[in-house]
């Protein structure tokens, strides 16, 4: 199978997933949390995580980078994948205003050929609708 055809398969997975190189940097991300967030592949593939989807700087208790970098580090550290509590992460909309948001997030780690954490997989399903109410 070819580099390209996977990128296809992958882009298209029915969920919200980005995958990440151990920099952080985004390398593939699906269709479905594209449209979550509202963005396209252009505006996030190739860059940083933390750069990409900045917390809100309205919000001096924005937690959600120190959240998704805590549990990056935690698969490195642990080599498996865990589910993370409901995080507030909030997501800026196409006017670049900040909308309140919820995630319940998930990560699994990508091993190379000798075992290595290579790629982290980073899933989230919004919760946005049932955490405010």
């Amino acid at each position: 199978m070819e580099a390209a055809d996977l990128e296809r398969i992958f882009n298209a997975i029915p969920g919200q997933y980005a995958a990440y190189d151990l920099d952080w940097n985004i390398v593939a991300i699906t269709d479905g949390l594209l449209a979550a967030v509202g963005r396209s592949r252009d505006e996030v593939l190739g860059k940083n995580q933390f750069e990409a989807f900045p917390d809100n700087p309205d919000d001096p208790d924005a937690s959600g980078n120190a959240v998704m970098l805590a549990g990056f580090e935690r698969v490195l550290s642990e080599k498996k994948g865990h589910r993370l509590p409901i995080v507030r992460y909030d997501i800026a909309d196409a006017d670049g205003v900040f909308r309140e948001r919820y995630w319940r997030p998930l990560n699994e780690p990508v091993f190379d050929a000798e075992g290595n954490v290579r790629y982290i997989i980073h899933g989230v399903e919004d919760v946005t609708a049932s955490a405010v109410e």
